[in-house]
């Protein structure tokens, strides 16, 4: 049976690109997707390692990892001051990526599940300060996985598509120069924190902290949201509806992951999105 690896982050620009990357590059894996591929998607599961990711699906794995004894979810956890004034992205450095209420959404989901043996907590931090030490504990997490290159050297031996590059910026040695770059965006980061609430019992809950005198750097600082991501509200409804969506689809997953199922059901949904492409 196939090992899958999921990796789901706590916002976008949460580092999980890059995670993903060190580990097609200096892993022995067969099966990966170039960039974001949801869970949701049929696959073969011919490879003994399939690693996919999609950062937004904190809030969708827990059913999955219930029903799949060989799915391992990777969370990528990053301070949320820098997660939500990330706008280092390739295809638009205008616009913000996330936002403080995106961030406590994805967060307080994979909250639930840091105690569930299958659910890995990665520090954005900590990959790029110490990047081989982040490497040594995903092998002792995930025992199958085989060493190819250190991530240190994962600049070396990096072939990532076009779409990872345009997240990633360019293919360069890993460095902690993005760590604090919050400070380069405070009347962003006093406009969320207007908006969604203070940050600073989170962050000493997180250690990012040790108390709230970090608050001072930002005394006199007037808010500015322009540029910020804005979700749309949602009725109760249509939540309830992607809560019965969801378990139909872990549902439907449990049914591929079925060795004397997976091959016919997976030609049966592939030859689906295909007749739907063609439309």
């Amino acid at each position: 049976m196939t090992h899958r690896i999921h990796i789901v982050g706590c916002s976008p620009r949460s580092g999980t690109t890059l995670l993903n990357e060190l580990m097609v590059t200096c892993f022995e894996i067969g099966g990966f997707a170039e960039h974001e591929q949801s869970i949701y998607k049929p696959y073969d599961y011919r490879d003994e390692i399939l690693l996919t990711k999609y950062p937004l699906q904190t809030t969708v794995v827990a059913p999955f990892l219930a029903v799949d004894p060989d799915l391992w979810v990777i969370y990528l956890l990053r301070d949320p001051r820098d997660a939500i004034s990330s706008r280092s992205h390739r295809k638009d450095t205008q616009r913000y990526w996330s936002n403080l209420g995106l961030w406590r959404e994805l967060h307080g989901a994979a909250t639930k599940l840091m105690s569930h043996p299958r659910f890995i907590t990665i520090r954005y931090e900590d990959l790029v300060t110490a990047p081989d030490a982040v490497q040594r504990k995903l092998m002792a997490r995930l025992p199958f996985l085989e060493l190819r290159h250190p991530f240190s050297e994962f600049h070396r031996h990096a072939r990532p598509s076009r779409d990872s590059l345009d997240a990633l910026g360019s293919l360069r040695p890993i460095d902690s120069g993005s760590i604090g770059n919050w400070r380069r965006h405070k009347p962003h980061l006093v406009a969320q924190m207007a908006k969604y609430g203070d940050l600073s019992k989170l962050l000493i809950e997180l250690g990012y902290e040790k108390d709230d005198s970090w608050l001072a750097e930002l005394e006199g600082v007037s808010p500015d949201d322009s540029g910020s991501l804005v979700l749309p509200e949602r009725p109760w409804y249509w939540h309830l509806g992607k809560r019965m969506d969801l378990y139909w689809r872990a549902a439907v997953y449990w049914l591929t992951r079925q060795p004397a199922l997976t091959p016919t059901l997976y030609q049966l949904r592939t030859r689906r999105r295909q007749r739907k492409s063609a439309r």
